[in-house]
């Protein structure tokens, strides 16, 4: 006898051999079991998946001679010619070449004879979405009505081509992709039965590149026995043999764009190049391993979404664990944009490098909650700054009473956003700063009152407030928010209507302002701090501004000063 292939030689002969369709071969034994056998049925899934050797399963569980019974002898001459291909009752029909009209009507003739040997007609009849429409037509009443000696089995690779109507009249059931891990055990199994030497790795490979398909995994592996000339079988002779890329160059890739290695990226795509490989096949890999990165940072080890081996998962849960999910969703999609571009260009080794360039050229996503984090740290470091800082010692005094402290907002500008500015011949002169005041020690130091005239202030809250604001308008300007509540011999109440962070300000000031309030009030208050969160502004507190007209503004010592320096001309009032 001549050769047989690995696929036809291993072919499940029973329900318990076929691999990775428990669900179809469970439901299909119980219906023999119980006499609920189906006079149409309809198998779909992805080619090598098991459609036709269910359906000569089935046809021998029928028709042995034992039967019906859910595991078939496979010995009585019913079983044996079914396993020839020469059954008198069973007919495997090609619909691709059997799809006219004429032939169905052929077909409805014949079922109406009883079978010659066997207790049913069986009609295996594959790739039935290539007949004609009017072939399904003739085959419509027939289907739905046939003799109780006859059984259609259906077989087809693309079911939403199939009519309705004939879809309605068929017990339906979906075969699905193999894994990867069960084409590679299963691989491992028969190479024991054949007397070969294989790694589970090699067995991987194949099986990865078998896409789902049982046969295409053995139709591969009948090929790099072929090549071989012993019975060891290694990795790199399988990688030789069907011209894979090795999984090494995508993973050493997709550290190289994690790293923005981009010296060792040209290296990477020149060795593709180089070996021969179609680098928009090497770009689709790319893809394919980027998505798995992103279902396994989701999912960790709880998911079956990933075709990939145990061992390949095993690298990539460690590979994750230190990215951020936004940053590998960032990276997915730009390499999915880039492959259009990719697919239609002329220059595929060039638009592959300027893809992985714009991707490591991309700058990391932050997360929302490492983003706030950042911020919230750059604002505590500003406002820590601003309030350390104080006025120069030698700046003319009167020039900094004259100085604008508060401009009310007219445009939704917040009282916090004001900035202080100094003319830039200012920038050399020695600051005292405000560090010198520590509120956390026992002794603290009193305030030169030679610098503050108090007497200018109505010794009420908002006196208190344009007070402070001389000295810190980071504190005032949080101040500016409260609403005075009360005042007594030994304590001040008011209330913030503020965020957490300000309201936080405070409480860190509250021996400073203590000290202030001393001052001002020439008795020791305590103050007593109430957060109210529902945002209520008092239009009592409001400070009035010192400057309030646009003449004010304009005459101002810093504008007329930067008029002079920069030789400006006033443009409007």
């Amino acid at each position: 006898m001549s050769y047989q292939v690995l696929a036809l030689k291993y072919r499940p002969q029973t329900f318990e051999d076929v691999i990775g369709q428990s669900h179809v071969t469970i439901t299909l034994s119980n219906a023999i079991s119980f006499n609920r056998v189906a006079h149409a049925i309809l198998f779909t899934g992805p080619r090598g998946t098991g459609k036709t050797t269910i359906a000569r399963i089935l046809a021998k569980s029928m028709n042995c001679i034992k039967g019906p019974i859910p595991k078939p002898c496979n010995k009585c001459k019913s079983c044996t010619s079914i396993t020839l291909s020469n059954a008198g009752d069973v007919f495997e029909i090609d619909g691709a070449s059997n799809n006219s009209v004429d032939q169905i009507r052929e077909l409805r003739e014949n079922i109406t004879y009883l079978p010659l040997l066997s207790k049913f007609k069986i009609y295996i009849i594959d790739e039935v979405h290539m007949l004609s429409i009017a072939a399904f037509n003739a085959l419509l009443k027939t289907l739905e009505e046939p003799p109780s000696h006859v059984i259609f089995i259906l077989a087809t690779t693309e079911a939403h081509k199939i009519p309705l109507t004939i879809l309605s009249r068929c017990q339906r059931h979906d075969l699905r992709r193999i894994s990867v891990s069960e084409i590679s055990d299963h691989l491992l199994y028969l190479c024991k039965l054949e007397d070969y030497n294989i790694s589970s790795e090699s067995t991987n490979l194949i099986a990865s590149e078998a896409d789902g398909s049982i046969r295409d995994s053995l139709s591969l592996f009948d090929r790099i026995i072929s090549s071989s000339h012993t019975k060891e079988i290694t990795y790199e002779n399988i990688l030789q043999n069907l011209g894979i890329i090795d999984r090494k160059i995508i993973f050493d890739m997709s550290f190289a764009l994690l790293k923005s290695n981009g010296v060792k990226i040209f290296k990477l795509i020149d060795k593709v190049y180089e070996l021969g490989f179609d680098l928009k096949k090497f770009y689709s890999g790319i893809i394919k391993h980027f998505r798995n990165l992103v279902v396994i940072k989701i999912c960790e080890k709880d998911t079956n979404s990933t075709d990939i081996s145990d061992h390949d998962k095993k690298i990539i849960t460690s590979m994750v664990s230190s990215l951020s999910q936004m940053r590998l969703n960032q990276i997915l999609n730009i390499l999915l944009k880039e492959e259009t571009i990719i697919n239609f260009s002329s220059h595929t080794k060039t638009a592959v490098e300027m893809a992985f360039l714009k991707l490591i050229d991309t700058n990391p996503a932050l997360e929302i909650d490492e983003m706030i984090d950042k911020l919230s740290l750059l604002t505590q470091k500003i406002s820590d700054k601003l309030l350390k800082n104080d006025v120069p010692e030698n700046i003319d005094k009167n020039f900094i009473e004259t100085l604008p402290q508060k401009i009310e907002p007219e445009l939704g500008i917040t009282h916090q956003d004001k900035l202080h500015t100094v003319p830039s011949s200012f920038s050399k002169v020695q600051v005292k700063h405000e560090s010198e005041i520590k509120p956390d020690s026992k002794e603290i130091k009193h305030f030169e009152k030679k610098d503050i005239k108090k007497k200018n202030y109505k010794k009420d809250w908002k006196g208190f407030i344009e007070y402070v604001d001389k000295r810190s308008s980071l504190l005032s300007s949080i101040l500016f928010k409260s609403k005075f509540k009360e005042i007594s011999d030994t304590y001040i109440s008011f209330e913030l209507n503020t965020n957490s962070f300000e309201v936080n300000k405070i409480k860190s000031k509250k021996e400073t302002l203590e000290k202030l309030c001393y001052d001002f009030f020439e008795k020791k208050l305590k103050l007593n701090i109430i957060k109210n969160s529902s945002g209520f502004k008092n239009p009592e507190t409001n400070v009035k501004n010192p400057i309030n007209s646009k003449n004010e503004i304009l005459n101002h010592p810093i504008v007329i000063h930067a008029l002079k320096t920069f030789k400006g001309t006033l443009v409007a009032p």
